[in-house]
């Protein structure tokens, strides 16, 4: 039989003459026998990409160090949703940890992944980036679902990067059904035009245009103290300004701190950290002084005119660090940073007229509890610290006095924010005597409270009757006998009341509402160290329309804290080996860094 390389002919001559035989051979229903390929006994994710000669011997390279690794030992893959699964915690993990995309590329971080799961391929950085977008409109989705049809506050400002691109931030704020205060970033959009009230109102406009929120459900919007931004609220939003409390009481402080008497001291205690700060001979000294005198080493804080309270940390740290640093400047001849004894006697009254006004920003600068409540009652506390004492300097006097003087013009009666910060101190049972405003204005705040309490109970479609109501009327019903007397007397007795189409009478919203707030105010204030949320999350039933409106206006922050705290985040991701990012993707990373 002629040998032609294949078994055809075979085949045909097996057919032909020996059909008996072909089915011999067949028998079982075994499938014929087929050469597998080598890729078939190695992982498929482990030997995607390598090399031949590495999958005969199977053993691959680790690329940072150039070594052998033996393939994984498992035959099979890892499956597609573990792969999936992992990508996914691998982009949240750039996203939440503010790190560059590239880390997934590095020869650390893949000895790393290769170590916990062998199996598994790191994708590329075209692929993570694409994970990224939809990560951003996965979640730019979901907030505006939450706050879709919600009242919500707002706090905005402006940034510059490194790159000396300009951005405009928007955070909003909410409360939600299990009475927990929420805040999200909407977007840090990039502002190319000169930053005019003009065009400031637009670039929050196309914000809020592009998450579908009306303008009418921005109960306010807290800005710093910038003019060009107060007006982009007020003139062309059309929306309720609320002055950033801290940024407030730094401006007051300032005021108080330019007095001469004062200022010199403080100016000398700026030299002095600033010295010891950059003489590393002196440093070193200091410390060595520090531990000879048992004082604990620390180093001097120099004053910030933009950063809170840091005149207050200069001037305690000082205090505790006088005698080494005296000891420094008396060894090292350092005539010009020497302090009197008079100086650091002011200093230590300057340190506890601020000691309040630390406080006061510290608790502002939460974004867990409600701050804008707390704005004017606050300030109520600050002008009563700020009454001259006996034994007070001269100086001291003027320090409190230009401070009071610039604090008591601030939040203007004729402003809505004034309103609207004390509906919502009323609406805090902390605050809610509003012992801090004369009686006609706690009645003018009650009269506002009121009205859009009535607002609420008619978008609600009218009072309901609440369980002890319903309860009354059931069992008068049953009482047969009073019911026959009610037939038949009808509204004699009762004078004009009104009846519904059953013949019931009916409730005056009005009263029911004022009684509602009779009752509230008669609850014993809550200690100023508790959370109001939580005292509504347990009683809010009982107050059922007060609570809608308190659920509105304690979401209302006191300061511009959480816009400034983006920039931080923003300082982070911008950084000097990222300054090249476009400002979409920044918009996508800050985003993503503030909201996941």
């Amino acid at each position: 039989m002629t040998y032609h390389s294949t078994t055809s002919n075979l085949r045909t001559h097996l057919l032909t003459i020996h059909p008996g035989k072909l089915s011999e051979q067949s028998e079982g229903n075994q499938p014929p026998l087929k050469q597998a390929r080598i890729s078939a006994f190695l992982p498929p994710s482990s030997s995607r990409g390598l090399p031949a000669a590495l999958l005969i011997t199977g053993f691959t390279r680790c690329p940072p160090h150039h070594g052998v690794y033996p393939l994984p030992s498992s035959s099979r893959g890892l499956p597609a949703a573990r792969q999936a699964s992992i990508t996914d915690k691998l982009t949240r993990f750039i996203c939440k940890d503010m790190r560059p995309i590239n880390i997934s590329q590095g020869s650390g971080f893949k000895d790393f992944v290769y170590e916990l799961e062998p199996r598994y391929t790191i994708p590329s950085r075209a692929t993570i980036t694409d994970r990224v977008v939809k990560l951003y409109d996965t979640t730019k989705d979901n907030i505006i679902q939450t706050i879709s049809g919600q009242k919500i506050a707002l706090t905005t400002d402006g940034w510059t990067s490194l790159a000396t691109e300009a951005y405009v931030t928007v955070t909003a704020h909410f409360i939600n059904e299990e009475w927990e205060l929420k805040d999200v970033l909407l977007k840090k959009i990039e502002a190319p035009k000169s930053h005019t009230a003009e065009n400031v109102a637009k670039y929050i406009g196309n914000i809020l245009d592009e998450y579908k929120v009306d303008r009418e459900s921005v109960l306010s919007i807290t800005t710093d103290n910038a003019a060009n931004y107060v007006n982009a609220v007020e003139r062309h939003l059309q929306a309720v300004n609320v002055p950033c409390m801290a940024h407030t009481i730094n401006l007051a402080v300032r005021k108080g701190l330019a007095v001469r008497a004062i200022e010199s001291p403080v100016n000398r205690l700026k030299a002095t950290a600033l010295h010891f700060n950059k003489s590393t001979t002196d440093s070193y000294q200091l410390e060595s002084k520090q531990k000879l005198l048992g004082v604990k080493p620390a180093k001097l804080i120099n004053d910030c005119a933009t950063r809170w309270n840091s005149t207050y940390d200069m001037v305690c740290r000082a205090a505790e660090q006088q005698a080494p640093v005296a000891a420094v400047i008396m060894e090292k001849k350092l005539g010009h940073l020497e302090m009197s004894t008079s100086e650091w006697t002011l200093l230590e009254q300057v340190r506890a007229v601020l000691k309040p006004f630390k406080t006061a920003t510290e608790a502002l600068s939460t974004d867990r509890f409600p701050t804008a409540s707390a704005v004017l009652p606050l300030k109520y506390v600050l002008l009563s610290h700020l009454k001259p004492s006996i034994g007070d300097s001269a100086a001291l006097n003027d320090m409190k006095t230009k401070i009071s003087t610039d604090l008591e013009k601030r939040y203007n009666p004729n402003k809505d924010a004034f309103m609207l910060l004390n509906t919502s101190s009323y609406l805090d049972l902390r605050f809610h005597r509003l012992i801090h405003l004369d009686r006609d204005q706690q009645q003018e705040v009650r009269e506002r409270v009121k009205s859009e309490l009535m607002v609420i109970a008619e978008d609600c479609g009218g009072y309901e009757e609440d369980g002890e109501v319903a309860a009354m009327a059931k069992g008068t019903q049953e009482k047969t006998a009073l019911g026959a007397m009610g037939d038949l007397f009808g509204n004699v007795y009762q004078g004009a009341e009104s009846t519904d189409a059953s013949g019931r009478p009916t409730v005056d919203i009005g009263n029911v509402l004022q009684q509602e707030m009779l009752i509230y105010e008669s609850e014993t204030p809550l200690p100023t160290d508790s959370d109001p949320l939580s005292w509504w999350k347990a009683s809010g039933s009982k107050y059922s329309h007060i609570a809608q409106l308190a659920r509105r206006y304690l979401s209302i922050p006191g300061s511009s804290v959480r816009a400034e705290r983006v920039f931080s985040t923003a300082g982070i991701i911008v950084n000097k080996k990222r300054s090249a990012l476009d400002p979409e993707n920044v918009d996508r990373l800050v985003f993503l860094a503030n909201n996941l």
